[in-house]
């Protein structure tokens, strides 16, 4: 199959120079085509309320500044490093398997187990001051019993900070108000957007060549990239793999489409040095990927774009990528319910020590709980915790045996993991999805190449002086064009593959639901999850759905429900309570975008979709079993956190169902990170003032360093709430949050109301010609300017709701 890459890419390279693609969809060739958009210079907002702000308070939004760690003991120094004398194995896929800083070793277990970082990741993205080799002889000489001290010493003298290899730049041709937001309705909405639009400039970084590690210089994790990346955000300091579909989708609504191409970049820079792109942009992820979207990324720059030319570089590389996963990670399985044999694919990382950047969680994990485990024991579980990061969800109980066991304590479930012998229904949808994509742009190269090449033999047969070149030619593009046709069916057929599978060993009929398969017992996962949503956002339709509301309404039942149950989004991953960050209550962005792309499909299959009087439903109107949980097996929705959060969208009424629930999705989406942020010192000058310092200490989430947060991650059951749990602090920045949160403004924007969040009353009034903003507190804040879209009346509302203090 190897040769089927090689042959994409001489087919490629030939038509390209025979009909000059480079002159299709960009006027250069070599650049992306950009829309139309004047030339901007981008200021950060300044906080209006700054008399509510401590001195030295930053005043931009979100910042994701590059900050360093200093070393530091959280024991007593003279104290022996835990662990010494049982090490891992040193990682083939790692180095090329050497000894390395940020490789598993001793040098990076005694650091790590050291505890003078508080997040494993921390240590492992610091370069060294000097050469590896110097560097590994210094930690030679250190005495053979090491002490926490001596590590301590030994990380401050011979290593730098970590994130200075990147640098923030300034965004060029930046538009602060691009055309989408024109269909934001609501003036809160529109002016909260314009400043998500602007994050961009905090999380855009480029390689600082002056701080790279040379080999003869120093050595350093980070992987080097020719373009401007998009972080996400806080301790996630270099590009991302599944992460960048959604920040792509955030830039082409920014209409920074030199961005998204750079981006794209990027990742076939990736592709071509590694043969298929990591996790992320660090050379310890090199054992291991992501979910595949880089081919719906590609297809999305072009649909918003017009950027054909960039096919000629892509088509083959996206076949490599396509290959890997075939070469790599897929197995076949036979379908316990029909007996069919699938060609299917699972996450599967060849590992035996913890990760790098999660070094001391997976130690715990291995050593901690009783009973005890024995080496080969240890490298199996490092293998499913590395297996787990791959697939996104790190960690949730869609991987777990016992998923449920202390919701204090990940180690005793982490244990449990059983991702290897897992088929995920997401990972199989988006395979047929890339690859019927694939086909798709393959078709669309071609037909581009021969309407070209139609046109220059046009050209030439009219021209007396030549002799008939034109019969040559034709004859060369089509033998070229015969073998597209072979390229384009093989990808369908692949497709047509894993669409088989995912409707056999993932469709329940009965339950109505997409689940996971279990290939340890042969069967459905029992654990309802989001993950569902992936195969009709990929066109993947269920037998009897296509025309059949009654059929339709019986798959979307568990999220009706969930939309009454709970105050927040309610595309939560799944609706077990066990500690993990993929379980309840956390609600991610990357599955509103799903769920709201799935009612869309549903909403093309079924045409004439009623108008429903609720679109909730209580428990027993479920289909049977879908959730695998009788209703008291569900977790509560505390009333202390609903305040008058809006359950029921006016926007959504009179409209059919499907639109109408994507609607009410989009709606509690914008509501979590619109009031989160808000919570969190947010502000839009001229509409919407901060809280007043008072309130703001209350909120428990404020930390006065920072206004207006994005967060990575939400909570289902507290719409001004982040989401928790898992391995590390809940991040800010947050790109994936900010790209779905734009693209949601540019879909569904007329549908979107002005957020009620559970925040405190702020009402605007009007006297003696000025308008005043008063606070529950009766902090008022004079010449608080008239929102755009509101009236000057006496009493009219700025902003409304309620604050609840809480931990």
């Amino acid at each position: 199959m190897l040769g089927h890459t090689l042959a994409v890419a001489l087919l490629i390279k030939g038509i390209a120079a025979q009909s000059s693609a480079a002159s299709v969809g960009s006027p250069t060739g070599d650049e992306p085509l950009t829309a139309s958009a004047a030339s901007a210079s981008f200021a950060t907002a300044s906080i209006a309320n700054t008399n509510s702000l401590p001195p030295g308070v930053q005043t931009s939004f979100s910042p994701t500044p590059v900050s360093t760690a200093v070393a530091s003991a959280t024991v007593v120094l003279d104290t022996p490093v835990a662990g010494q004398g049982v090490y891992p194995p040193l990682q083939p896929l790692c180095n090329g398997g050497q000894p390395d800083t940020f490789c598993p070793g001793e040098l990076l277990q005694d650091v790590q187990l050291a505890g003078i970082f508080p997040d494993s990741k921390t240590f492992v993205d610091k370069p060294t001051v000097f050469t590896l080799n110097e560097t590994l002889t210094v930690f030679a000489g250190l005495p053979q019993n090491k002490t926490v001290g001596e590590i301590e010493t030994f990380v401050n003298n011979q290593f730098k900070g970590e994130g200075l290899e990147l640098s923030q730049v300034t965004i060029q041709n930046f538009t602060a108000y691009p055309k989408s937001l024109d269909n934001v309705s609501d003036p809160i909405v529109k002016g909260w957007l314009e400043i998500v639009n602007s994050y961009w400039s905090l999380l855009i970084r480029e390689t600082n060549e002056s701080a790279v590690c040379q080999p003869d210089v120093c050595e350093s994790s980070l992987i080097p990239l020719n373009h401007t990346i998009v972080v996400p955000g806080g301790r996630y300091r270099e590009i991302y793999y599944w992460d960048s579909f959604w920040i792509l989708e955030g830039l082409l609504k920014s209409e920074l489409y030199t961005y998204a191409y750079d981006l794209l970049s990027n990742f076939m820079d990736l592709i071509e040095l590694y043969g298929f792109l990591p996790n992320g942009g660090r050379k310890y992820y090199l054992n291991r990927s992501q979910p595949p979207v880089f081919v719906q990324m590609v297809n999305a720059y072009i649909q918003a774009s017009g950027n054909i030319s960039v096919l000629e570089r892509a088509l083959p590389i996206l076949s490599t990528e396509m290959q890997w996963w075939q070469t790599n990670r897929t197995i076949n399985v036979t379908s316990s319910f029909t007996n069919k044999t699938y060609l299917v694919a699972h996450y599967n990382v060849t590992n035996s020590a913890p990760r790098p950047e999660g070094f001391v969680e997976d130690y715990e994990t291995a050593f901690g709980p009783s009973p005890s485990l024995n080496e080969s024991q240890r490298a199996a579980l490092y293998a499913e915790i590395a297996t787990g990061a791959e697939s996104g969800y790190d960690y949730s109980s869609r991987w777990c045996k016992v998923p449920v066991i202390n919701v204090t304590d990940n180690y005793p479930a982490l244990r449990t993991l059983n991702t290897r012998a897992i088929i995920p229904v997401d990972l199989n949808a988006l395979l047929a999805g890339d690859h019927a994509l694939l086909a798709n742009l393959f078709e669309l190269f071609a037909n581009v190449s021969r309407g070209n090449s139609s046109m220059s033999n046009s050209t030439s047969s009219s021209d007396s002086s030549s002799s008939d070149p034109s019969n040559e030619s034709t004859s060369t593009m089509n033998d070229t064009m015969s073998n597209f046709t072979e390229i384009i069916q093989y990808h369908r057929e692949m497709a047509a593959n894993y669409s088989a599978a995912v409707l056999d060993l993932h469709w329940d009929a009965e339950r109505a639901w997409f689940y996971d398969y279990n290939t340890t017992d042969s069967t459905h996962s029992n654990v309802w999850s989001m993950a569902g949503t992936f195969p009709l956002w990929q066109n993947i339709t269920p037998p009897g759905l296509e025309g059949n509301e009654t059929a339709a309404l019986a798959h979307f039942s568990g999220i009706r429900y969930l939309l009454g149950k709970y105050s927040g989004m309610p595309t939560v991953t799944t609706l077990l309570y066990t500690g993990l960050q993929w379980d309840f209550p956390n609600t991610w962005p990357p599955h509103a975008y799903t769920a709201i792309r799935s009612l869309e499909t549903v909403g093309r299959l079924v045409t004439n979709a009623s108008v429903l009087s609720n679109l909730t439903i209580e428990f027993p109107n479920v289909t049977s079993g879908q959730f695998y949980l009788n209703e008291t097996d569900l977790q509560p929705q505390p009333n202390s956190t609903i305040g008058n959060a809006t359950r029921s969208m006016n926007e959504a009424v009179n409209i059919p169902w499907p639109k109408a629930i994507a609607i009410e999705i989009a709606n509690r989406y914008t509501q979590a990170a619109f009031c989160s942020w808000y919570s969190t010192g947010g502000e839009i000058p001229g509409t919407l003032v901060q809280l007043p310092l008072s309130e703001l200490n209350a909120t428990g989430t404020y930390t006065g360093t920072q206004a207006g947060v994005m967060f990575e991650k939400f909570n289902v059951t507290d719409l001004d709430a982040a989401g928790g749990g898992g391995e590390y602090t809940t991040v800010t920045g947050f790109g994936w949050t900010n790209g779905v949160a734009l693209w949601i403004g540019s879909e569904y924007g007329e549908y979107i109301a002005q957020p009620a969040c559970p925040l405190i009353p702020i009402i605007e009034t009007v006297g003696d010609g000025k308008n005043e903003s008063v606070y529950s507190n009766g902090t008022i804040v004079n010449d608080t300017a008239t929102p755009s879209g509101k009236s000057n009346v006496n009493g009219t509302r700025l902003f409304i709701g309620f604050r609840l203090p809480r931990d």
